[in-house]
């Protein structure tokens, strides 16, 4: 039989079983005494005194001035919003920028995708990131900009426009119970109206159409966002010939060449578009085409069945020419459309198998990048690149775009993210040169512009100082 002997009280045993016996301070003791044994410090009678001596209680002044430096550490991150004159919030109301922690909705995991792209050298910090995410999170909860039935069930970081006075972060949304396009006018169908893409109120892998989301902008986190309209095919065949910056306001003019159809906002709007028809991204294996081609089927392209896209690393989706990535969109046409429209062109009777002449084509369903061309450029379109060597296994693939600077795609195993982070121009290939000057013209030789020795430009009068025009000459009398 095992006998226990009682310790006595006061003992350092008795005192090491009391600290063992409770369950709140026996863990940390026996953490503290083990990381001791490890890593076997020279402990010194000066370091038995720090550690056995009591901690010092704050007093209420030092409380305040500690929180007073943190609140000037954190003020630099706070957005001023001026409250709106004509909805005043209600007196005793709690503040608006408070957020459930549970918000309806899709937000996919934005702070991975940044860190994704930080790998990339694309990344906006931790602490924008994490505004950024409480941002896109207010935009799902208030869906400002919608009406009646629409809400917003997704919300995804599409990237980040310059401008010259302020920035656009823009996002891309799904609404559901979208308002349709509103019907052309009935008669004969007229071709010089083109009606834009249709719209969608439902999530879609392959995008068909150029108004499938519905994008907001704001400056800075934590500013309102503003929806911008859907995109028009007028917006979108105008903007193909204008290269301009933008200036950071939405009711802005855009001055070119031509007349514009619509402010800054529809310029915007064209040149996401654009953006996303050429530079959304998937690995290959990810979509899957299931259209019925034979049967005459509208184009299906979706998820590939669960099962048969097993990931790729970092060295596979570096490999373009083994078709790595491939487009997850259409083309816009010169209709300035996504898909034809058809305006009511029928063949004539004594030639029923001829074809539209104006029908555009687009390029086929999940094509490589690998083919995409950039003659303008002399080089390919699209390059790629590790993120890093010395753990390649692991390095994330980066695949950028050499025909729109500042859109790229990261990707490793399942995981990839597509981002904008530029001006918003295409690459013309070759560097802006202004339009050079005419030759002087050479200088008139007639005495009276001759100057004198003392001109020095204007005079008090006003006119140039100019030497005085030589006497007349006298005439011959008359024989």
């Amino acid at each position: 039989h095992c006998i226990s002997a009682k310790r006595p009280a006061g003992t350092p045993a008795f005192i090491m079983d009391a600290i063992v016996d409770n369950s709140r301070l026996g863990p940390i003791i026996q953490e503290k005494i083990l990381h001791l044994l490890d890593t076997q410090p020279d402990i010194t009678p000066d370091t038995l005194h720090c550690i056995s001596a009591k901690r010092p209680e704050q007093t209420p002044e030092e409380i305040e001035a500690n929180l007073k430096v943190l609140k000037e550490k954190v003020q630099p991150f706070k957005v001023e919003v001026p409250a709106d004159p004509a909805n005043p919030p209600p007196e005793g109301a709690p503040p608006e920028d408070i957020l459930p922690a549970e918000v309806e909705g899709d937000m996919g995991d934005l702070l991975q995708d940044l860190n994704l792209l930080e790998r990339a050298g694309m990344g906006f910090g931790k602490d924008v990131a994490l505004r950024l995410f409480l941002s896109l999170k207010k935009l799902l909860f208030k869906n400002p900009g919608t009406t009646e039935p629409e809400k917003i069930t997704r919300v995804r970081l599409w990237g980040k426009i310059y401008g010259l006075d302020s920035d656009y972060i823009v996002a891309e949304t799904v609404i559901s119970d979208r308002l349709p396009n509103p019907p052309l006018p009935e008669g004969e169908p007229n071709p010089a109206i083109v009606p834009p893409d249709p719209v969608r109120s439902d999530y879609a892998d392959f995008m068909t159409s150029t108004n499938d989301f519905v994008y907001f902008v704001c400056a800075e986190p934590g500013q309102p966002w503003q929806r911008l309209p859907d995109v028009q095919p007028s917006t979108l065949r105008a903007s193909q010939g204008i290269r301009r910056f933008f200036t950071g306001d939405l009711t802005a003019k855009v001055a070119s060449k031509g007349p514009f159809p619509g402010k800054e906002a529809d310029y915007l709007r064209a040149q996401i578009a654009r953006i996303t028809a050429d530079c959304r991204l998937a690995p290959r294996g990810h979509l899957a085409d299931t259209t019925d081609y034979e049967g005459g089927g509208e184009l299906q392209v979706q998820q590939s069945e669960e099962g048969t896209f097993f990931g790729m690393t970092g060295a596979e989706l570096c490999e373009l020419h083994k078709s790595a990535w491939v487009h997850s969109t259409l083309d816009v046409l010169p209709q300035g459309r996504s898909m034809y429209y058809n305006y009511g062109w029928t063949p004539p009777d004594d030639n029923p198998e001829a074809k539209d002449p104006r029908l555009e084509k687009n390029r086929p369903a999940l094509a490589s990048i690998h083919r995409d061309k950039a003659g303008m450029l002399g080089a390919p379109a699209w390059s790629a690149h590790l993120c890093g060597i010395r753990n390649s296994p692991f390095s994330s693939a980066v695949v950028r775009s050499n025909v729109w600077p500042g859109a790229c795609t990261v990707g490793w195993g399942y995981t990839f993210a597509n981002f904008y982070l530029g001006w918003g121009q295409r690459q013309t290939g070759a560097m802006f040169a202004p339009a050079l000057s005419w030759s002087p013209p050479v200088e008139a030789d007639q005495k009276e512009f001759a100057r004198n020795d003392k001109c020095k430009g204007r005079v008090e009068s006003g006119d140039f100082n100019l030497a005085p025009l030589p006497p007349p000459e006298e005439e011959a009398p008359p024989a």
